[in-house]
């Protein structure tokens, strides 16, 4: 779908994620018409600053119309991603206009660059990521899907993150080689300000400077 032909885009969120996307989405999309969905009609009915809130159950999808998930828990953006889907929706990513990705990056549907970001060189970020405001992604860098980049995080090159995973605000993470990826682990959370120097397992919780383990949650 293009960005020339779009009718309309869903929000799917209407808290602070949610403001904040609809305000890269006014950016990265000026003139087109949007609204904020929710699942619970509790929260609908009303408007987010000015912008109408709708209940999902009550929207028909119609030709030239996508969405995108502002949510910030991975595991609630990846459920919201698929009931929008199984309604007959469609993802797109947004890329806020102040944001620099280089032509060989590429941006997995749904997915979320916010202002300040920069994708950088044969750098790859998945479905309904999160590269928040002023964050780094060098080159060879992999995000896995449903990855949240908190803002001001910084990310050397050839890092492989795995899916679900979490990067604190203001975290840094050293590169790895060609030879040998330095990766984050399925379901790691990165504390912020934390400073990653070696591999974080699967569903396991790193902080401080060096990173070092604080717990390991229950797998995602």
């Amino acid at each position: 779908m293009s960005a020339d032909t779009l009718r309309r885009l869903h929000v799917f969120g209407a808290g602070g994620q949610g403001r904040e996307a609809r305000w890269l989405a006014e950016a990265a999309l000026p003139g087109v018409p949007m609204d904020h969905v929710v699942d619970d009609p509790r929260y609908a009915g009303g408007d987010v600053n000015g912008i109408p809130i709708h209940v999902l159950a009550e929207l028909t999808p119609k030709e030239d119309e996508a969405f995108v998930v502002a949510v910030g828990d991975a595991s609630l953006r990846r459920r919201a991603a698929s009931a929008l889907a199984e309604k007959g929706f469609f993802p797109i990513a947004l890329v806020h206009p102040s944001a620099v990705v280089v032509p060989t990056a590429a941006i997995g549907p749904g997915s979320l660059i916010c202002a300040g970001a920069v994708i950088s060189d044969r750098a790859s970020v998945g479905r309904f990521c999160i590269v928040n405001i002023g964050s780094t992604l060098s080159h060879d860098v992999y995000l896995g899907d449903f990855v949240t980049v908190s803002p001001g995080s910084h990310l050397a090159g050839h890092i492989r993150i795995e899916d679900y995973a979490y990067i604190g605000v203001g975290a840094s993470i050293i590169n790895g080689t060609p030879e040998r990826e330095l990766r984050i682990g399925r379901g790691a959370m990165i504390a912020a300000g934390a400073t990653v120097i070696a591999d974080v397992a699967d569903n396991t919780t790193v902080g401080g400077v060096p990173a070092k383990p604080l717990h390991t949650p229950k797998p995602r």
